[in-house]
């Protein structure tokens, strides 16, 4: 007698069912897609004026310092799961850029404007007289932005926003935060952006330090994910000390 192996999902088929399956508890039948352009090879804007029925969307960078780079801006789609055509289209997303940290999705109850207009605020940010980017949208760094340098009020502007947000790690596992919406809070049609201090923004330098100490210190007897946070606190320990050397040489 034989029997039938069981059909594996593949990750990112699974994602979009968890999807799915949140956003209808939710009342909800559509998804919020953010993703991160930079580094792809063909932007998708050209893509998104051929759908049918018409997705809204729009370009963070619109309007912004940034603006004159539009094609690598990132950008939020609205997908209806009940559409043909964005439910195809949210598949092949998934599916290209589910490998990579340059996909987010967010189950937002928000008018799409008004998510978009929240969504572009958070990523730009005031340090002492200077405008900068805060590349939230790159899911190697929201995670630790969320848990070292934002303070509560600045994570909550993100939480706020949003039921769930959701991305997958470095060891392509499936993260779902819980937001903290509710219908009864009024949000800023034009909210203001945030102020951040040296320290933060030496915290937030210390994320792309760890990143690069990763590629330098491969180990293969962890996760990934466990890697980075050793990586981090090493980077972390150096700010502290004021070390502003490689840091594969400073030893904390």
């Amino acid at each position: 007698m034989t029997t039938t192996p069981p059909i594996t999902l593949k990750k990112y088929m699974l994602w979009m069912q968890q999807a799915e399956s949140l956003c209808s508890a939710a009342g909800q039948g559509y998804i919020d897609v953010l993703i991160d352009q930079a580094g792809t090879d063909q932007p998708l804007q050209n893509a998104l004026r051929q759908l049918s029925p018409e997705v809204l969307w729009f370009e963070l960078f619109e309007g912004t310092p940034e603006g004159g780079t539009l094609e690598y801006s990132p950008i939020v789609m609205r997908l209806h799961f009940a559409v043909t055509s964005h439910r195809m289209w949210l598949e092949q997303l998934l599916e290209y850029f589910s490998d990579t940290p340059r996909l987010t999705l967010l189950i937002s109850p928000l008018a799409f404007d008004l998510l978009c207009s929240h969504l572009q605020a958070l990523s730009q940010v005031q340090w002492e007289e200077q405008t900068g980017l805060l590349r939230y949208y790159d899911n190697r760094v929201f995670p630790s932005l969320l848990a070292h340098v934002l303070t509560a009020e600045q994570q909550a502007a993100f939480t706020d926003i949003a039921l769930f947000w959701s991305w997958r790690d470095r060891d392509g596992e499936i993260v779902w935060k819980s937001g903290s919406f509710l219908p009864t809070r009024t949000l800023a049609d034009n909210p203001e952006l945030s102020r951040v201090d040296d320290a933060q923004v030496g915290l937030m330098g210390c994320i792309g330090d760890a990143e690069t100490l990763m590629k330098e210190k491969s180990v293969s007897n962890i996760s990934r994910e466990s890697h980075f946070v050793q990586c981090l606190d090493i980077a972390f320990k150096a700010n502290e000390a004021g070390f502003f050397g490689a840091l594969q040489d400073f030893e904390g």
